[in-house]
């Protein structure tokens, strides 16, 4: 293998960002694009608009309008309380209250409440009418990754249309360019509409309301020459829609909710900018202001970042997964890079009712350190911070020190109930590994008094959570819980394998962090770390998923892998055996063979892989090329178990990323060499530049 280091040619990073432009040829409902900055995402079709939204929703993407900061709550009439949703279950001998109910009055309006909105749709009108599919014809449509531009040609009515379509790099603004003679005939128009939410009854991919215009308000407030502010009121929730446009055009109200932007020249450009509060008057941004963001956005990405080029490898398999990789980058950006953590698929579409589920936190947010971006992971965790408060109450009202951190949560971190939510326990050490990365990346006292009260009141949590049994002189974690694969009764779960790793190394790093601060060891943490229960191995010498679910091995057919993140995703600690974890993934892969390794489990098979030493089963896991791990043109992932509820699910993107990452930028304790990873078999040209490595 022939790996060029720092001292090499340095990467064209324009190059190999734009050698995987994504091009779409035809009306494809899997090939929507997205456009947007982290904080903010509009995703469109091929007539580089939304216009064909009941297509796109039934076949593929939907075509999405939403932001991290703009919320809203259905009206709470009945008084309904948290506590509503509630009910008592036992832990070690005393009572907690777990929001389990997730079905009834109060356990379905928690769920649903808070929710993103849905700011808006931007469509096109053939005379009057919504464009259809077979209206389009000799589509050719592009996203320009390195400017962040979606450039859209079609034949329409028998005439070109050229659109294109950009997102600004910090404001939630979008600018769009129309050319056409259509435009001038007036037979082509611009349609501006607003539902009133999403029909959360179906909590993954709901559809957009229009049945309602009595429950909510779209105003226009403010006119002045070349452009219209739009105010719109949903329950308690404001916010506005500012618009600009060039030359001589018409906005008019044609229905309520429905607005319609007509130009008299044969172009027509303009801009529509979201925003919580009312935009100052004259402070409207042009089209070529926000091409210029986002183009000078999307360079300041590629080029500060990290990046990995295969340039040169004769591997077949090398094409495929820096197109991967490049295209997960671009989406985690778009989707994750923002103040707020979202759901799982990101701001292109809803699931979860569009809440963040904190479990996949690590893989949302890890590889932003290790592609040299730490400034992106530290946006999402000072939400963290700021909802510290609110896990700090719902810890005590359950009896527990430190912070509990709310498996499914909105904006205001308050805690969504469910039958497996209150039971999960992975992600509460997932701000504790955050922020050992961010001190990696920034070794400071600055960075450790930022951090401090995340870390300690996460492993106050953690140490209060661990029950001593008398009995077996040891700590144990449950029941009642829920593993990660959320496949066990929770009465029936105790000592997972990963859980106990990850408590073992969040006390660790918890521990080490006072030591960075000058203080003395916390002596609960510390007899916690000696007395923690071990990993269970079966009588067959594999490590268990659950130590209460001894039979695993005996039972037919696939296996569970979660036992196999206490090494890939964590790092080796005091309680693993790394012989016994290699023979756990060959019995896993054994069983259940590499293909089975898909949705997030990509990254997860390849971290352990690499760790191990298999490099060839690290490279052919994560460019798996069945049905179940097909990334779709734009990039994204369905997820096997709900193909149509999830269509972008970027735990599969993130959890690349972090894979791919240190099989390039390597880990502590890695081989020597660049690109540790991958394999040495003269088929691979593996060129690294500006990664971070994993403990």
């Amino acid at each position: 293998m022939l790996v060029c280091g720092a001292l090499a040619q340095p990467i064209d990073r324009e190059a190999l960002v734009k050698r995987h432009t994504v091009r779409v040829d035809k009306v494809d409902p899997e090939a929507a694009l997205s456009v947007g900055n982290g904080d903010f995402a509009f995703t469109v079709d091929a007539t580089g608009l939304q216009s064909m939204e009941a297509l796109y929703f039934r076949e593929g993407i939907p075509l999405e309008t939403l932001s991290t900061w703009a919320w809203h709550e259905f009206p709470n009439t009945q008084g309904l309380t948290l506590a509503d949703a509630s009910e008592l279950h036992e832990f070690h001998g005393r009572k907690i209250s777990y929001a389990t109910k997730q079905r009834g009055p109060a356990g379905e309006y928690f769920r649903q409440n808070p929710h993103p909105v849905p700011l808006g749709q931007v469509s096109l009108l053939l005379k009057g009418k919504p464009v259809t599919k077979e209206q389009l014809g000799a589509v050719k449509q592009s996203l320009d990754l390195w400017t962040g531009i979606i450039r859209s040609e079609y034949v329409l009515a028998g005439e070109s249309v050229v659109v294109e379509t950009v997102a600004h790099d910090t404001a939630s603004a979008v600018g769009v360019t129309i050319v056409s003679p259509l435009v001038k005939s007036g037979a082509l128009e611009v349609r501006l509409r607003f539902p009133y939410s999403h029909n959360l009854a179906k909590h993954n991919k709901p559809a957009l309301v229009w049945d309602q215009p009595k429950s909510h308000r779209s105003q226009i407030v403010e006119r002045a020459e070349g452009g219209a502010v739009i105010e719109r009121a949903l329950d308690a929730t404001r916010y506005y829609v500012q618009l600009r446009w060039d030359g001589a055009a018409t906005l008019k109200e044609a229905a309520a909710h429905d607005f319609r932007l007509k130009a008299a020249g044969d172009e027509l450009a303009f801009t529509f900018a979201f925003s919580a509060e009312k935009p100052e008057a004259g402070a409207a941004l042009g089209f070529a202001e926000v091409s210029a963001a986002s183009a000078r956005g999307w360079k300041d990405y590629w080029t500060r970042g990290g990046a990995v080029d295969f340039t040169g490898s004769t591997d077949p398999r090398a094409a495929e997964l820096e197109r991967r990789i490049v295209l997960s980058q671009y989406l985690m950006k778009v989707n994750y890079a923002g103040d707020v953590p979202p759901a799982e698929t990101g701001l292109t579409h809803i699931s979860w009712y569009g809440k963040h589920n904190s479990e996949m936190y690590f893989w949302h947010a890890a590889h932003f350190y290790q592609w040299g971006r730490t400034e992106l992971l530290e946006k999402s965790l000072a939400w963290y911070r700021k909802i510290l408060p609110v896990g700090k109450a719902d810890a005590a009202a359950q009896g527990f020190a430190g912070v509990r951190w709310p498996k499914m949560a909105g904006i205001d971190g308050r805690t969504g109930p469910g039958g497996i939510n209150p039971f999960i326990i992975w992600n509460q050490p997932n701000p504790i590994y955050l922020s050992e990365l961010v001190y990696r990346s920034k070794p400071t006292k600055e960075t450790l008094e930022t951090y401090r009260d995340v870390v300690f009141e996460s492993a106050e949590f953690l140490a209060s959570f661990a029950f001593y049994d008398e009995a077996t002189k040891r700590y144990v974690l449950g029941p009642p819980i829920k593993n990660v694969s959320e496949k066990s009764g929770a009465n029936l779960t105790q000592n997972p394998t990963f859980e106990l790793a990850y408590w073992y190394y969040g006390l660790q790093v918890a521990q080490a962090w006072r030591e960075r601060l000058g203080l003395a060891p916390e002596p609960k943490w510390a007899d916690i770390l000696a007395k923690l229960s071990k990993l269970p191995v079966s009588e067959e010498g594999f490590y268990l998923e659950i130590e209460t679910l001894k039979d695993m091995y005996q039972e037919p057919g696939h296996i569970p892998i979660s036992m196999m993140l206490a090494y890939g995703y964590l790092p080796k600690t005091a309680l693993l055996d790394v012989e016994t974890a290699r023979r756990t993934f060959a019995e896993v892969n054994r069983r259940n063979g590499a293909d089975r390794w898909m949705s997030w489990q990509l990254g997860q098979g390849a971290l352990t892989a690499a760790r191990l030493g298999q490099t060839e089963l690290a490279v052919a896991i994560l460019t798996n090329p069945s049905k179940q791990t097909r990334f779709m043109p734009s990039g994204h992932v369905r997820r096997p178990k709900e193909p149509e509820g999830c269509v972008t699910y970027l735990p599969v993107n993130a959890s690349l990323l972090t894979a791919a990452g240190l099989m390039a930028g390597g880990w502590d304790g890695a081989p020597e060499g660049a690109a540790p990873g991958f394999p040495k078999d003269g088929k691979w040209v593996v060129r690294v530049e500006g990664l971070n490595p994993l403990p």
